[in-house]
């Protein structure tokens, strides 16, 4: 009797991320991402011979194996602990504050330089100590190692790896902190404006041995988010390019987080100000706001089918926004170009290590469009923005920055 069928069943798929420290050198997963939509794709191009040889033949004589490139469409509900990775890798600006544990503080003895993978305290910090470093746009966390000195003392930098991100200068606090974290992205425009890439593996099941193709050196063109009050959780969608696919070298283990989506319905939108008070605007049913990147993967004669380099370009920020109309109000943000500040806050309600919070700030949101729709029970509105550089979003590298998306969450430094 002839044995089963091998078939691979798609409900047992999932997919894994890691960050790169190499641009295109696949890493082991280190995180489960939660989505219900994957599309990897394989382009391989080939250079076609169409040398005449004497046949009636005017199409390939032979097909020559030319470069290699990888396309990647993925998303889901957004989840406070996976959507970070994503953010980075568009944005690449990140500073990260925790909370207060309320005692230990201390301040820097002399200032900090980029790159330092130790600090000088006042007072001593047991190792294993969570503590967050200065403040606002360049605040980081960092987990110390073993302290030595008599005062000043010397507190090792021990996780994440790779030392300090910015300067601090000196008598900047050093505070214990510990979880909720809040990550916030901007966009990166020191050094060469780069943000870091990503190793994306899929198992799905055909590959041999592990089940599980990698996708190296993934860097997003596009990230979205979407929200509807009546019938929708918070969901986001991202494409990207990457490195032409490997397969994994062992069998990767799904380890999704226990954190939930959150509903639609929770979110605050501010427009002219704060979404609270005065300028909280009750009467947006949906909307959709997308990030945008250009990429331009770069091919070099260095004996490699892939690309020496996908490399990032210019950023925009857009994105919709339907009023049920109490006024006109949505109607003269366009015809008044007042371009008001526009945020959007979506909280899960709960408290501790459980909180998740997504905030959306577009200081200068320029409204475009504005379209009347009265065929319904109700006039509605529906209106679509770009947001404009400014200053007050741009992160601790400087400029200037169309977004800042700030991610409240139990996710310790490091780990994106």
């Amino acid at each position: 009797m002839a044995g089963t069928p091998t078939t691979f069943a798609p409900a047992k798929q999932f997919v894994g991320i890691a960050t790169e420290t190499t641009q295109g050198t696949a890493v082991a997963m280190t995180a489960t991402v939660l989505v219900d939509e994957v599309k990897p794709k394989d382009n391989p191009t080939f250079l076609d011979d169409k040398s005449w040889r004497g046949s009636m033949g005017n199409d390939a004589f032979a097909k020559i194996a030319g470069t290699k490139i990888a396309e990647v469409e993925l998303g889901g509900p957004a989840y406070g602990d996976g959507l970070g990775y994503f953010l980075r890798n568009i944005l690449g600006d990140l500073s990260y504050t925790g909370t207060s544990t309320g005692s230990g503080g201390t301040t820097l003895s002399v200032q900090a330089a980029a790159g330092a993978t130790s600090i000088q305290t006042a007072a001593t910090i047991p190792a294993g100590t969570t503590v967050q470093i200065g403040t606002g746009a360049t605040a980081e966390c960092f987990v110390t190692g073993t302290p030595t000195g008599a005062g000043p003392y010397t507190i090792p930098l021990a996780t994440p790896a790779g030392g300090l991100a910015y300067a601090h200068a000196s008598n900047q606090a050093v505070q214990p902190v510990t979880a909720p974290y809040t990550e916030g992205h901007s966009l990166l425009n020191s050094g060469g404006g780069q943000p870091f890439s990503h190793t994306l593996t899929h198992f799905l099941g055909p590959t041999a041995a592990t089940g599980a193709r990698m996708y190296p050196g993934l860097c997003l063109s596009e990230l979205g988010l979407k929200w509807n009050a009546e019938s929708e959780l918070l969901t986001w969608s991202g494409k990207g390019t990457s490195f032409p696919s490997v397969p994994a070298g062992v069998t990767p283990v799904a380890a999704p987080s226990t954190a939930l989506p959150v509903a639609s319905w929770r979110m605050l939108v501010g427009i002219g100000g704060p979404a609270a008070g005065g300028t909280l605007i009750a009467t947006v049913t949906d909307g959709e706001l997308t990030i945008k990147r250009e990429l331009s993967p770069y091919y070099t004669v260095n004996g490699s089918q892939g690309p020496y380099v996908i490399q990032r370009g210019g950023l925009s920020v857009e994105g919709k926004l339907n009023f049920v109309a109490a006024d006109e109000s949505p109607l003269l943000y366009l015809l008044n170009n007042t371009q008001p500040q526009l945020q959007l806050v979506l909280d899960n309600g709960l408290t501790g290590v459980n909180k998740v919070t997504f905030q959306v700030d577009c200081q200068l949101a320029a409204f475009t469009d504005s379209e009347a729709d009265g065929t319904k029970n109700a006039v509605e509105y529906g209106n679509s923005f770009q947001a404009l550089f400014n200053t007050v979003n741009a992160g601790g590298s400087g400029g200037y920055s169309p977004i800042k998306v700030s991610v409240t969450n139990n996710v310790p430094p490091g780990t994106y």
